[in-house]
């Protein structure tokens, strides 16, 4: 048998490709455990990626125009935690719709095809290589930004979050809810356990890897702080590749989740 995706010669009894990963079949037990790269298994591709992130796109304009009319209102505190718990509402509902809808599965094979599911390597090799990557991201972030400093490249330079967006006090709890739990939780299942899971049967792993990346990046831009999308990129890179590794999301959550709370810690307590 000929993978259809990498044109690598595979057994006729694999469910998989032994070189790209792309599953073969989708008959496949939920509690088989997939090789290292499993992600071909999700049976929605790049149409629904792409009808998925043109209606991200709406939905942020949408969000934005509403909380634009609401100019009168200075509690900027309030807008940062509704918008992001609302995307964060809005991801489910298309991940749901475009992704999971109509497939006859039980619960826990709908999340495996999310990567909601224990990684497959083991725990102290899954920490370590979770901390790697939320290292190498502050890292990333930190080259970046001091070379454009260097060059004066002011239009560059990181971006400086008001103290307003945070609450004050005990309450900044639900700030920490709802920028460093539920943002990382729900934008991991979007741009790694949807958009980059379903583009590696046309794009292959790093053409997803970079797609999606490219597509995290793109959905942070800031007209007056252009310099994130680069290491927003190399971030997107890295939790798609840490994904890949794993085999699970949950380590991307918790270096996406680690990233956002040692942000907003520094915006809290050292601004």
């Amino acid at each position: 048998m000929i993978c259809p995706h990498c044109d690598n010669g595979v057994a006729d009894s694999s469910n998989f490709c032994g070189v790209c990963g792309v599953a073969l079949s989708l008959n496949i037990d939920s509690q088989q455990s997939p090789p290292q790269m499993a992600l071909g298994l999700a049976p929605w591709k790049g149409g629904e990626v792409a009808l998925g992130v043109f209606i991200m796109i709406m939905a942020m304009v949408l969000l934005a125009a509403v909380f634009l009319s609401l100019t009168d209102s200075d509690d900027t505190a309030i807008q940062v935690w509704a918008s992001s718990n609302l995307m964060g509402l809005a991801i489910l509902g298309v991940v749901w719709f475009l992704g999971l809808k109509g497939i006859n599965a039980d619960l826990r094979s709908n999340l495996r095809l999310l990567g909601l599911n224990p990684p497959r390597i083991n725990l102290k090799l899954s920490v370590l290589l979770t901390l790697g990557v939320f290292a190498a991201s502050f890292s990333a972030a930190w080259l970046f930004f001091t070379m454009m400093d260097w060059l004066n490249a002011d239009w560059l330079a990181p971006p400086e979050y008001p103290p307003d967006m945070v609450f004050s006090g005990a309450a900044s709890v639900f700030t920490f809810q709802a920028l460093a739990v539920w943002t990382p939780i729900t934008e991991e299942i979007f741009f790694r356990g949807f958009i980059f899971t379903g583009l590696v049967s046309r794009l292959g792993i790093w053409g997803a890897m970079g797609a999606s990346a490219l597509i995290f990046s793109s959905f942070h831009l800031d007209p007056e702080n252009l310099g994130v999308l680069v290491p927003i990129f190399v971030t997107g890179l890295l939790l798609a590749g840490l994904y890949w590794l794993t085999g699970s999301l949950w380590p991307s959550i918790v270096a996406h989740a680690g990233q956002n709370a040692a942000a907003l810690a520094t915006a809290i307590f050292l601004v």
